[in-house]
C-alpha cells in the first residue's frame, strides 16, 4: 500500500511534463523554421511550364486538397451504408485481483474474457433512400473539386496572360522612352515592374500550393485564347453549371421526400447471441454459441402523424423546392443576359482591335516627307498601341470569366 501513492502521483504528472516537454520542443521547431523562412526577394527563381504547373496545382494546391478530403469523406460516408449491415464482434475483458493479492504471480484466472457478436439494422425502408442519398452527396463532391479545379486554372491564366502583357507595356515603354530621349523629348513615366512581378509569384505560389521558390510559368506553353472557340460554346451552358443547378434542385427534392418516407412503416432488424467465447477466471471457458439460443428480431411499428408535424414540413419543403426552382430560372435568365453582354463586348473589342491594327498598318506604311511628319506619325503610332495595350489588359477578365465556365483547350 506504501508504494501505491508515489505510483498515482506519478501518473498525474507525468502528461503535465509530457504536454510541456511538447510545447517546448514544438516552439522550438517553430522559431527554427521562422529563421530560416527567406523573404520573397530571396527565394530563388525557377521557371516550369504550363503542364508541369497545372501538376503542382493538382498535387499541392490546398482548397483541391480538402476538395479531394470532401470526396473521399462522402464515399466513406456512401460505403458505411453497406458496412452497416454487416455483424459487429465485440471483445471484452476484466481483470480482477485484491490488492493483497497484486504481490503474488498473475494468472489466466485472474482475467475474463468475452467475445460477443452483434447486428442491428435499423430501418428498412429507408435503406434505399440512404443509398441514393449517399451517391448525391459523393457525386456532389467530386463536381465541386471539378468546378474548383476550373476556377484554378482560370487564375492562373490571369496571372500569366496579364504579367505577360504587362511585360509586353514595359518594352513599350522602355522603346519609346528611348525614343523620346534621342528626340530630347520628356520621358515616359517608369512602369512599375518590380511590384507587379512580386504581386505575381505570390499568386502564383498560392495557386501551385508551394512558396519555396518564386515560380515563373513559360507563357509559351498557356493554351490560346480563341475568340471563335467561346463564342461557338456561348450559346449553351457549361457541363458544370448544369450540374449545378440539377444539384441544387435533387437536394432540395431529397428534402422533400426524406419527409415523405416517415408515412411509411419502420421496419427494423437485430440479432442476439450469447457471447460467442467466455473465459470467467478458470471456471468455465469455450465457445457457447448455441442455434438455439440465437434469436433474429423483426419489428414492424407504424405511428400515424395525427399532429400534422410531417405534413407541415413537407409543405414547407415542397415550397423550397418551389422557391429553388424558381431561383433556378431566375439565375438561367441572369446568366444567359451576363453572356449576351459579354458576347456584344468580346465582339466590339475585336472589330476595335482589327480597325486598329489596319489604321496602324496604315499610318506605319505613309510616307513621311519630313522630320516633323515622321516625329508625328510616330507619336501616333506609340499612342495606338499604348491604347491597345490599355484594352488588352481589360479583356483579360472577359477571357478568364469564359475560362472560368467552360474551361481552357
Amino acid at each position: 500500500m506504501k508504494h501505491l501513492f508515489p505510483i498515482l502521483a506519478l501518473a498525474i504528472l507525468m502528461p503535465a511534463c509530457s504536454l510541456n516537454q511538447r510545447i517546448d520542443r514544438v516552439s522550438a521547431d517553430i522559431e527554427r523554421l521562422y529563421s530560416q523562412t527567406r523573404l520573397w526577394e530571396q527565394l530563388p527563381q525557377r521557371t516550369i511550364s504550363w503542364q508541369q504547373a497545372i501538376a503542382m496545382m493538382r498535387r499541392q494546391n490546398p482548397q483541391l486538397l480538402a476538395a479531394q478530403a470532401r470526396i473521399e469523406h462522402e464515399q466513406r460516408e456512401e460505403l458505411s451504408v453497406y458496412t452497416d449491415m454487416i455483424p459487429g464482434v465485440s471483445y471484452y475483458s476484466y481483470f480482477n485481483k485484491s490488492l493483497q493479492g497484486l504481490t503474488q504471480t498473475l494468472s489466466s484466472d485472474d482475467v475474463q474474457t468475452t467475445v460477443n457478436i452483434n447486428f442491428y439494422l435499423p430501418t428498412l425502408t429507408r435503406v434505399p433512400y440512404k443509398v441514393y442519398s449517399a451517391k448525391a452527396s459523393a457525386y456532389a463532391a467530386i463536381k465541386a473539386k471539378e468546378g474548383k479545379e476550373q476556377e484554378l486554372i482560370s487564375k492562373l491564366y490571369t496571372a500569366v496572360r496579364t504579367r505577360g502583357l504587362r511585360q509586353r507595356q514595359l518594352a513599350h515603354e522602355k522603346k519609346s522612352a528611348v525614343a523620346a530621349a534621342d528626340n530630347n523629348l520628356p520621358a515616359p513615366p517608369n512602369f512599375e515592374a518590380e511590384n507587379s512581378d512580386l504581386e505575381y509569384w505570390k499568386q502564383i505560389s498560392a495557386i501551385l500550393g508551394d512558396s519555396s521558390a518564386r515560380w515563373n510559368i513559360l507563357p509559351s506553353g498557356v493554351p490560346t485564347f480563341r475568340w471563335s472557340h467561346y463564342n461557338r460554346k456561348m450559346n449553351q451552358l457549361s457541363e458544370l453549371m448544369v450540374c449545378q443547378h440539377a444539384l441544387k434542385l435533387e437536394q432540395a427534392r431529397l428534402a422533400q421526400y426524406g419527409v415523405a418516407m416517415e408515412y411509411l412503416p419502420t421496419i427494423n432488424t437485430s440479432m442476439y447471441s450469447p457471447s460467442l467465447f467466455s473465459s470467467t477466471g478458470g471456471t468455465y471457458s469455450g465457445t457457447f454459441l448455441d442455434l438455439d439460443d440465437t434469436t433474429l428480431n423483426l419489428s414492424l411499428s407504424y405511428t400515424l402523424d395525427t399532429k400534422l408535424e410531417n405534413w407541415y414540413t413537407y409543405k414547407d419543403n415542397k415550397a423550397r423546392y418551389e422557391q429553388v426552382s424558381r431561383d433556378v430560372l431566375r439565375s438561367l435568365l441572369e446568366h444567359k443576359q451576363k453572356m449576351a453582354l459579354l458576347r456584344r463586348s468580346m465582339n466590339e473589342y475585336f472589330t476595335w482591335r482589327s480597325y486598329m491594327q489596319k489604321r496602324m498598318d496604315f499610318i506605319r506604311n505613309s510616307p513621311a516627307d519630313t522630320p516633323a511628319d515622321f516625329l508625328e506619325r510616330e507619336q501616333e503610332l506609340h499612342r495606338m498601341q499604348s491604347e491597345l495595350l490599355a484594352q488588352e489588359e481589360k479583356v483579360i477578365e472577359s477571357e478568364a470569366a469564359l475560362v472560368l465556365e467552360y474551361g481552357l483547350k
